[in-house]
């Protein structure tokens, strides 16, 4: 066998016995995907497509795996398509004529430190877009502010965050929004509803507590890399 041909033989097993590019960590978050049913209120969207006419017209369910939808809370208004180490991602959004809202959404990035920076900016944002717009109705003659209300004991760090509506007066009107945004590991958790609900911010912390228990069922998402880090309270 000649020299060259020697050497072929040497680098083509060297690649077939090679570790695919970046190793297993890469190669589990390209195959990152959530479950069918995993989310809370999904048994509930699937539900809803038995009801009756009459019901069907009163309540709207929305499901997507769409991983270019933006995040349930945008203070700023962002509009381009996200770009933030996202691998997978499910939103439901119940709405009714009341009218009414909730969402529940998980997003599962690459690796915590992706997470993190998402919760990092998401904080900043409520911050330097307060008087940004809403994901609620909008509504003649007021004006809307978000806000962090407090900081929340759930995964790895949370933030309760009020979405406020106030007449020409500068007092506020009873319709507004509630987000319980957490961080467990790689997945982003995010609640939201109307605040017309009685004890919505419990209701909404609530739920992200099991979720934040539950994304753990997950592979990757919790564990040694995926540790509380020190110190993350949010000074309100």
């Amino acid at each position: 066998m000649s020299r060259n041909a020697v050497l072929v033989s040497v680098l083509v097993t060297a690649l077939v016995a090679a570790p695919a590019f970046g190793g297993a960590g890469a190669a589990e978050a390209e195959t990152v995907t959530i479950p069918k049913g995993f989310l809370l209120t999904e048994a509930e969207a699937e539900a809803a497509k038995k009801l009756a006419p009459e019901d069907a017209a009163e309540q709207w369910w929305e499901v997507s795996d769409k991983p270019s939808r933006q995040l349930e809370l945008n203070p700023c208004g962002h509009r381009k398509k996200p770009r933030d180490g996202r691998v997978a991602m499910r939103t439901i959004v119940h709405s009714t004529s009341a009218p009414s809202f909730y969402s529940e959404q998980l997003v599962l990035y690459r690796d915590v430190k992706a997470a993190r920076a998402t919760f990092k900016r998401l904080r900043a944002e409520v911050k330097r877009c307060a008087a940004g717009g809403s994901r609620a109705y909008t509504l003649s003659g007021t004006r809307h502010r978000y806000a962090v209300s407090r900081t929340l004991r759930i995964g790895d760090e949370a933030m309760l965050v009020g979405g406020y509506f106030y007449d020409k007066g500068e007092s506020e009107s009873s319709w507004g929004e509630r987000f319980v945004v957490a961080r467990r590991g790689t997945a982003l958790i995010t609640y939201a509803a109307d605040s017309s609900w009685r004890d919505v911010s419990k209701v909404l912390a609530r739920d992200a507590k099991k979720m934040a228990a539950k994304v753990c069922d997950l592979p990757g998402v919790c564990g040694p890399a995926a540790a509380p880090l020190p110190d993350q309270s949010i000074k309100v």
